[in-house]
């Protein structure tokens, strides 16, 4: 990042919900165990690749009032493509290090 911009980084399970009659279902997201490990894993990965001091996150799992300024179409979902369902249809991630 040229610009010297912070990153801010929260976790937000019900963007992987779908809907089921007319109610979400987050059943297809990571269990909350395993998500609490995976974002960790994504924060730490942002502060080595870029000036940790830069990198803020949420509260995993808290309720949180986020106030920003979007300048420009920044907000990114990122999904992988080496992701599965186990036999309850439950997101599973892979890792390929």
């Amino acid at each position: 990042m040229q610009k010297n911009y912070e990153v801010l980084i929260v976790s937000q399970f019900t963007l992987y919900g779908i809907l089921k009659g007319n109610k979400p279902d987050f059943h297809v997201a990571m269990a909350p165990d395993r998500a609490k490990s995976f974002y960790a894993s994504l924060v730490e990965r942002f502060q080595r690749s870029y000036k940790s001091e830069a990198v803020k996150d949420g509260v995993f799992g808290a309720m949180m009032k986020v106030n920003l300024v979007n300048d420009g179409p920044v907000t990114m979902q990122l999904e992988s493509p080496n992701s599965s369902r186990n036999a309850n249809g439950a997101a599973e991630e892979e890792r390929t290090e």
